[in-house]
């Protein structure tokens, strides 16, 4: 392919409405065939940010793209499977859904599909990204300008061929005018000419060609684009696919409406993926509450331990008067004051552990500090015990609603997580800071410590479940995962590690939400 092609290339593919990268055949200090990433398209810059400066190879794609460890490898894993199935099916196409750690920092859903080979010139191949299940986001947008270069420039027709997005065009009868190769090869046909005339009742998704009909006749009638919608479709080998559907009305030179143009995905596999993710994050939540309650109940009789022995004392002391028949009248109303003390803060405490593992799926309206003083006081008597000082500074004033438990339930992980590196390091003084302030929109809880922090070279694995630093080994490497999790995918908040001066800072931003809108305020008095 000479430079003027590819120039060429790269502009048609600017014109894609998704995401595309091109990657050229390249070669690792290994003698490995590897991807070398030479350009990426608008809708790539748009919605994943990266620039091929960026990800120049395929090790600093997944490196960037996959931040995670444990997301990393599986990808890698899963991916070589679906290259070793697609070759066996004898396809030289291939697709995996995916989570993207975007350059913007957000996670986006994409499936990505790219070729097995390089077919482009024998030297170059596509890869294509289409974004599904982001709700009041246009993913899709179709370039219906784009689509007169089908009949003046041969070389689209090699470029929507090597795309692997499935393409193609019908007339305002419902009959078929052309598509690309990767939708020939779901209808299980070869060439072109097998498709023009037919329509979708002659086709091997017959028992969906009603409603693809119905779809075909809004979008023409109405002249608007019917986006990123949901629906099945029949293939070749009679299994029924899950497939993410845009649709444009096709027009001709002079504006006139004169058919349809469409373009879809398989996006079977990322449901059974996100499936299996929430899955594992579930099992996860699980060993995490578990190892808590194992943890709370230790506090429990930590707790109890010295209330008990003041029980003990006292009663003890009333047995020995009588045994040496001492009268006991006298003091018997203080003693008693004195006992049912104690037995008022062993109700108290029982009370606030059981409480603070309860399930509560309604949001409630609280003030930051209260929830951190919560968590604390399920640790004063360790912290008291190590001599650790706990230093507070409240700043929030403004109560907002949250889900109080999952917020208590990571504050006390990272208490207890800078408590747990206190206990490890030789310091005559010994702190945790508490805090809270607020801005216009978010309340932000600090919790901070004297420890020393995190090393630098592990400190990108912290947040990873079930890595742990705890030099006795008996830490499940779940607390600041569970955290990281609870605050960012139930709280819509987010959790981010700082270092300070002195050692390890953790620093919680949640959305101040003052009013609760419709859904949320039914579920308060107990709708579903």
């Amino acid at each position: 392919m000479d430079n003027t092609n590819i120039t060429e290339l790269c502009n048609l593919l600017d014109t894609l409405p998704n995401p595309v990268t091109l990657n050229a055949l390249a070669y690792n200090e290994k003698g490995e065939a590897c991807d070398k990433i030479v350009f990426v398209n608008k809708s790539f810059l748009k919605s994943i940010g990266y620039t091929k400066e960026d990800i120049p190879d395929e090790r600093s794609w997944f490196l960037k793209a996959y931040r995670d460890r444990i997301y990393r490898d599986y990808i890698s894993s899963q991916w070589f499977k679906r290259i070793g199935k697609s070759k066996k099916e004898k396809s030289d196409i291939a697709d995996f859904p995916v989570r993207i750690n975007c350059k913007d920092g957000k996670e986006r859903w994409f499936n990505i599909t790219t070729q097995t080979e390089y077919t482009i010139r024998g030297k170059y191949r596509t890869v294509a990204f289409i974004q599904t299940e982001s709700p009041g986001e246009v993913k899709q947008k179709l370039d219906t300008k784009s689509l007169e270069l089908i009949y003046e420039k041969h070389l689209l027709k090699t470029i929507i061929d090597s795309v692997p997005v499935r393409i193609f065009w019908k007339n305002l009868e419902g009959t078929y005018l052309g598509c690309n190769q990767s939708f020939l090869d779901d209808a299980g046909l070869k060439d072109v000419s097998e498709i023009i005339g037919k329509t979708d009742y002659e086709m091997v998704w017959k028992e969906e060609a009603r409603l693809y009909r119905e779809d075909d006749a809004k979008v023409q009638d109405s002249g608007v684009e019917k986006l990123s919608y949901i629906e099945k479709q029949t293939q070749k080998d009679g299994k029924v696919v899950t497939v993410s559907t845009s649709k444009v009305p096709l027009k001709n030179s002079g504006g006139e409406i004169i058919g349809v143009l469409g373009l879809y995905q398989d996006i079977t596999e990322e449901f059974e993926a996100k499936k299996a993710l929430r899955e594992q994050e579930k099992m996860m939540a699980v060993q995490s509450r578990q190892a808590a309650m194992g943890e709370v109940i230790s506090m429990i009789a930590h707790q109890w331990r010295q209330p008990l022995s003041n029980i003990s004392a006292i009663v003890n002391n009333i047995q020995l008067k009588q045994l040496l028949g001492e009268s006991i009248e006298d003091d018997m109303m203080v003693k008693s004051e004195k006992i049912l003390d104690q037995v008022e803060y062993l109700s108290r405490t029982i009370s606030g552990f059981r409480d603070f593992y309860r399930p509560n799926n309604i949001q409630e309206k609280i003030q930051a500090h209260d929830t951190i003083e919560y968590a604390v006081a399920i640790v004063d008597k360790r912290l008291e015990d190590y001599g650790i000082e706990l230093r507070s500074s409240y700043q929030a004033k403004t109560a907002f609603y949250t889900y109080a438990n999952e917020l208590q339930q990571a504050c006390l992980n990272l208490i207890k997580n800078s408590a747990d590196a206190l206990i490890e390091v030789k310091k005559e003084e010994r702190w945790i800071t508490v805090s809270t302030e607020e801005n216009e929109k978010h309340t932000i809880l600090t919790i901070g410590d004297n420890a020393g922090g995190i090393d630098s070279d592990i400190l990108d694995k912290v947040f990873e479940p079930y890595f742990s630093t705890k030099r006795e080994k008996n830490g499940t490497g779940l607390g600041l995962y569970m955290s990281k999790t609870i605050i960012e995918k139930q709280l819509k908040g987010t959790l981010q590690y700082e270092s300070s001066p002195d050692g390890a800072l953790f620093k919680i931003k949640l959305p101040r939400i003052t009013e609760l809108g419709f859904e949320e305020k039914m579920q308060e008095r107990g709708y579903s």
